[in-house]
Protein backbone atom coordinates (compact mmCIF):
# COMPACT_ATOMS: atom_id res chain seq x y z
CA UNK A 1 0.00 0.00 0.00
CA UNK A 2 1.37 3.43 -1.01
CA UNK A 3 0.66 6.35 0.00
CA UNK A 4 1.21 8.61 2.90
CA UNK A 5 -1.33 6.91 5.52
CA UNK A 6 0.63 4.85 8.49
CA UNK A 7 0.07 1.40 7.77
CA UNK A 8 -1.49 0.60 10.69
CA UNK A 9 -4.80 2.21 9.21
CA UNK A 10 -8.21 0.38 8.50
CA UNK A 11 -8.18 -1.20 4.92
CA UNK A 12 -11.27 1.09 3.73
CA UNK A 13 -9.00 4.29 5.49
CA UNK A 14 -6.56 3.28 2.79
CA UNK A 15 -9.62 2.27 0.35
CA UNK A 16 -10.33 5.53 0.86
CA UNK A 17 -7.18 7.54 0.07
CA UNK A 18 -6.27 5.01 -2.89
CA UNK A 19 -9.39 6.70 -4.61
CA UNK A 20 -8.97 9.80 -3.71
CA UNK A 21 -5.20 9.92 -4.92
CA UNK A 22 -7.04 8.62 -8.38
CA UNK A 23 -9.12 11.36 -8.15
CA UNK A 24 -6.54 14.16 -7.67
CA UNK A 25 -4.26 12.04 -10.53
CA UNK A 26 -7.31 13.37 -12.89
CA UNK A 27 -7.52 16.93 -11.92
CA UNK A 28 -6.00 19.32 -13.94
CA UNK A 29 -4.41 22.20 -12.04
CA UNK A 30 -4.28 24.25 -14.63
CA UNK A 31 -7.77 24.10 -15.63
CA UNK A 32 -8.62 25.40 -11.89
CA UNK A 33 -6.53 27.96 -12.44
CA UNK A 34 -8.21 29.24 -15.37
CA UNK A 35 -11.64 29.24 -14.66
CA UNK A 36 -10.45 31.54 -11.32
CA UNK A 37 -8.57 34.29 -13.67
CA UNK A 38 -11.41 36.35 -14.92
CA UNK A 39 -9.61 36.76 -18.66
CA UNK A 40 -8.94 33.47 -19.02
CA UNK A 41 -12.23 31.42 -17.81
CA UNK A 42 -14.90 30.42 -19.86
CA UNK A 43 -17.91 32.56 -20.55
CA UNK A 44 -20.33 30.08 -19.48
CA UNK A 45 -18.53 29.96 -15.81
CA UNK A 46 -18.68 34.07 -15.46
CA UNK A 47 -21.33 33.46 -13.34
CA UNK A 48 -20.00 31.37 -10.91
CA UNK A 49 -16.49 33.58 -11.03
CA UNK A 50 -18.67 36.46 -10.26
CA UNK A 51 -20.40 35.02 -6.87
CA UNK A 52 -17.23 33.66 -5.74
CA UNK A 53 -15.66 36.85 -5.63
CA UNK A 54 -18.97 38.78 -4.29
CA UNK A 55 -19.65 40.46 -7.34
CA UNK A 56 -22.96 40.82 -7.83
CA UNK A 57 -26.22 43.19 -8.13
CA UNK A 58 -24.24 45.74 -6.19
CA UNK A 59 -21.30 46.22 -8.22
CA UNK A 60 -23.18 45.85 -11.88
CA UNK A 61 -23.20 42.44 -12.81
CA UNK A 62 -27.01 42.62 -14.23
CA UNK A 63 -26.28 46.00 -15.90
CA UNK A 64 -23.01 44.48 -17.56
CA UNK A 65 -24.22 44.05 -20.85
CA UNK A 66 -20.89 42.42 -22.48
CA UNK A 67 -18.80 40.06 -21.56
CA UNK A 68 -15.91 42.09 -21.81
CA UNK A 69 -17.66 44.51 -18.91
CA UNK A 70 -18.54 41.27 -16.84
CA UNK A 71 -14.96 40.42 -17.30
CA UNK A 72 -14.08 44.03 -16.04
CA UNK A 73 -16.07 43.80 -13.33
CA UNK A 74 -14.62 40.68 -11.88
CA UNK A 75 -11.05 41.70 -12.40
CA UNK A 76 -11.58 44.66 -10.66
CA UNK A 77 -13.43 43.21 -7.25
CA UNK A 78 -10.76 44.18 -4.86
CA UNK A 79 -10.70 47.70 -6.16
CA UNK A 80 -14.69 47.71 -6.06
CA UNK A 81 -14.51 46.25 -2.31
CA UNK A 82 -11.82 48.26 -1.46
CA UNK A 83 -13.28 51.78 -2.34
CA UNK A 84 -17.50 51.24 -2.36
CA UNK A 85 -18.82 54.50 -0.90
CA UNK A 86 -16.40 56.68 -2.58
CA UNK A 87 -16.94 59.00 -6.54
CA UNK A 88 -13.94 57.13 -7.46
CA UNK A 89 -16.12 53.78 -7.03
CA UNK A 90 -19.32 55.40 -8.65
CA UNK A 91 -16.86 57.01 -11.75
CA UNK A 92 -15.13 53.51 -11.85
CA UNK A 93 -18.53 51.43 -12.38
CA UNK A 94 -19.54 53.60 -15.06
CA UNK A 95 -16.13 52.79 -16.82
CA UNK A 96 -16.74 49.47 -16.56
CA UNK A 97 -19.77 49.17 -18.08
CA UNK A 98 -18.35 51.14 -21.11
CA UNK A 99 -20.94 54.05 -20.00
CA UNK A 100 -17.99 56.33 -20.33
CA UNK A 101 -16.86 59.42 -17.94
CA UNK A 102 -19.23 61.42 -15.81
CA UNK A 103 -19.71 64.33 -13.61
CA UNK A 104 -20.44 64.28 -10.36
CA UNK A 105 -22.37 67.52 -8.79
CA UNK A 106 -21.80 66.98 -5.48
CA UNK A 107 -23.72 69.06 -3.01
CA UNK A 108 -26.14 69.55 -5.26
CA UNK A 109 -29.20 70.72 -4.12
CA UNK A 110 -27.69 73.54 -1.41
CA UNK A 111 -26.42 75.99 -4.76
CA UNK A 112 -26.95 79.52 -4.29
CA UNK A 113 -27.56 82.79 -5.88
CA UNK A 114 -23.95 83.82 -6.09
CA UNK A 115 -22.67 83.05 -9.66
CA UNK A 116 -20.95 80.26 -8.86
CA UNK A 117 -23.18 77.77 -11.03
CA UNK A 118 -25.15 78.14 -13.90
CA UNK A 119 -29.24 78.03 -13.99
CA UNK A 120 -29.40 75.41 -16.19
CA UNK A 121 -31.75 72.57 -14.62
CA UNK A 122 -28.88 70.37 -13.17
CA UNK A 123 -28.93 72.43 -10.00
CA UNK A 124 -30.92 72.99 -7.62
CA UNK A 125 -30.81 76.32 -5.68
CA UNK A 126 -31.71 76.78 -1.69
CA UNK A 127 -31.33 73.69 -0.21
CA UNK A 128 -32.57 72.83 3.69
CA UNK A 129 -31.29 70.80 6.18
CA UNK A 130 -29.91 67.65 5.18
CA UNK A 131 -29.73 68.43 1.46
CA UNK A 132 -25.77 68.55 1.92
CA UNK A 133 -25.74 64.63 0.78
CA UNK A 134 -27.77 65.03 -2.29
CA UNK A 135 -25.59 64.92 -5.29
CA UNK A 136 -26.26 64.34 -8.85
CA UNK A 137 -24.46 62.42 -12.63
CA UNK A 138 -23.45 64.49 -16.12
CA UNK A 139 -23.32 61.62 -18.30
CA UNK A 140 -21.73 62.19 -21.55
CA UNK A 141 -24.24 58.97 -23.21
CA UNK A 142 -27.67 58.61 -23.72
CA UNK A 143 -29.19 56.10 -21.43
CA UNK A 144 -32.41 54.40 -21.55
CA UNK A 145 -35.11 55.08 -19.18
CA UNK A 146 -34.52 51.55 -18.16
CA UNK A 147 -30.63 51.38 -17.35
CA UNK A 148 -30.76 54.67 -15.62
CA UNK A 149 -33.22 52.65 -13.19
CA UNK A 150 -30.68 49.69 -12.54
CA UNK A 151 -27.83 52.17 -12.95
CA UNK A 152 -30.10 54.31 -9.54
CA UNK A 153 -30.72 50.81 -8.13
CA UNK A 154 -27.11 50.37 -8.36
CA UNK A 155 -25.91 53.47 -7.06
CA UNK A 156 -28.19 53.18 -3.62
CA UNK A 157 -25.95 50.50 -2.50
CA UNK A 158 -22.33 51.34 -3.71
CA UNK A 159 -23.03 55.11 -2.57
CA UNK A 160 -22.86 55.69 1.15
CA UNK A 161 -26.14 55.66 3.04
CA UNK A 162 -26.35 59.18 3.90
CA UNK A 163 -26.13 60.02 -0.18
CA UNK A 164 -29.24 60.64 -2.31
CA UNK A 165 -29.11 60.65 -5.82
CA UNK A 166 -31.42 63.49 -7.68
CA UNK A 167 -30.69 62.92 -10.91
CA UNK A 168 -28.95 61.66 -13.95
CA UNK A 169 -28.50 64.37 -16.82
CA UNK A 170 -27.49 63.15 -20.06
CA UNK A 171 -28.92 66.18 -21.70
CA UNK A 172 -25.58 67.46 -22.81
CA UNK A 173 -24.88 64.57 -25.52
CA UNK A 174 -27.19 65.01 -28.37
CA UNK A 175 -30.13 62.74 -29.93
CA UNK A 176 -29.47 62.09 -33.10
CA UNK A 177 -33.06 62.55 -35.16
CA UNK A 178 -32.00 59.70 -37.63
CA UNK A 179 -35.02 57.04 -36.39
CA UNK A 180 -32.34 54.86 -34.22
CA UNK A 181 -34.04 56.64 -31.24
CA UNK A 182 -37.66 55.98 -30.77
CA UNK A 183 -40.35 57.94 -28.07
CA UNK A 184 -41.89 54.93 -26.87
CA UNK A 185 -40.73 55.40 -23.22
CA UNK A 186 -37.61 53.79 -23.57
CA UNK A 187 -36.02 56.58 -23.49
CA UNK A 188 -36.53 60.45 -22.75
CA UNK A 189 -34.96 64.18 -23.31
CA UNK A 190 -32.00 63.68 -21.60
CA UNK A 191 -32.75 63.27 -17.23
CA UNK A 192 -33.77 60.37 -15.73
Amino acid sequence: MSGILPSANSPLQHALAALTDETDARLNAAVIGQVRDPTACPAEWLPWLAWANSVGLDEGWDFAETEQAKRRLIAEYVTLHAHKGTPYIVRKLFRDLDLGEIDIIENAAALRWNGTAQFNGVYQYGGGEGDWAKYGIVLKRVISNAQAAVLRRILGRIAPLRCELIFMDFRSEAFKWDGTLVFDGTYNFGAA
